[in-house]
């Protein structure tokens, strides 16, 4: 152990013969300490050497300080030729953050703080308070970045473009259109991801990325899905989600987004099923468990009171809370 706190913990992990590669992990939202750290199944394959960095309640690692960080790993680095950074989503940030100042390659895979003041989410900025020093462009990284993220993820987009890639603009930077967040899902689906880390561990050419993969992916045809039920297009989102579920009945996001779009489509006991589906796949979903106790409700109540104001009537209620707002500013 190189370090331990009441919030953070990094691991090292070193085999019985010398390895000349380390990699360097930091573990997701919600991935805490009590759970086997991020990639370790798949780096136990490889002939490397692994620090792990884990968080033991979620604070976005803002415990811990980049100097902090350094000072415990350091002693270790000088051992080995290659370093690798690896991390998904907030252990993609975190791999920017800690390592912008050490001598190796960040794979970061859809990095987002949800914590952060500009670009995270109120629910998280509320349970944890932004501590890390914000990206800048003052001090150019000595890292080798390689950035993965979805374009018509607004969150990612906005954060990535707007903060990240200003803070390492020679980083490569893979755009991968609706690979949803994190792209990681989508990649490893399509067998890219795994083939794309074992060539930057062995510094060796790396493979290309051939969309032509994606109809292979659940995850690709649920974020579509998704978009089109955002857009009341519920038909064309029926079809995408049911071949969302075709290549992974027991996805848990394909099977919220289905019970999103039978209570979009007012379809209450297929709504209720299907959530209670998705609940015994993963217990602790709130948003389903919320979703569910919606579609309960609408089943449980009379049926006049089921459907929802007619368009026509929705229209007036408009035209009228437009009349009142103007009216009442004269």
């Amino acid at each position: 152990m190189l370090y331990d706190d009441a919030r953070i913990r990094i691991d090292y992990f070193a085999q019985s013969r010398l390895a000349r590669v380390l990699v360097m992990t930091f573990d997701p939202l919600l991935y805490l300490s009590d759970r086997p750290h991020f990639g370790q199944d798949f780096l136990r394959k490889l002939s490397v050497d692994v620090i792990a960095v884990r968080k033991k309640e979620e604070d976005f690692y803002q415990s811990l300080s980049r100097e902090s960080f350094l000072a415990a790993v350091q002693p270790v680095l000088h051992r080995y030729g290659r370093v690798v950074a690896y991390g998904s989503s907030l252990g993609a940030y975190a791999a920017l953050y800690f390592c912008r100042e050490i001598e190796c390659e960040v794979v970061a895979s859809s990095p987002r703080v949800s914590a952060h003041p500009h670009y995270g989410a109120k629910v998280w900025q509320r349970k944890a308070e932004f501590l890390h020093q914000p990206f800048g462009t003052t001090v150019q990284p000595r890292c080798r970045a390689v950035v993965i993220f979805d374009p018509k993820d607004p969150l990612d987009r906005s954060y990535i473009e707007g903060e990240v890639l200003p803070q390492f603009p020679q980083a490569i930077v893979m755009r991968v259109p609706y690979s949803g967040h994190p792209s990681n899902h989508f990649l490893a689906e399509i067998g890219f991801i795994a083939p794309y880390v074992r060539a930057v561990v062995a510094g060796a050419d790396r493979p290309p990325l051939d969309r032509r993969q994606r109809v292979r992916s659940s995850t690709y045809f649920q974020v579509l899905a998704t978009l089109c039920a955002q857009r009341r297009k519920l038909r064309w989102a029926d079809a995408l989600i049911e071949r969302s579920l075709a290549l992974n009945p027991k996805s848990v996001l394909s099977n919220r987004t289905l019970g999103q779009i039978r209570l979009q489509q007012q379809r209450w006991p297929e709504a209720v099923g299907v959530l209670e589906t998705t609940l015994a796949l993963s217990p602790d979903d709130a948003l389903s468990r919320s979703m569910l106790n919606q579609a309960r409700e609408r089943l449980a109540a009379p049926v006049a009171e089921r459907a929802p104001p007619s368009r026509r009537r929705r229209s007036l209620r408009a035209i009228a809370g437009w009349l009142r707002a103007w009216l009442g500013r004269r």
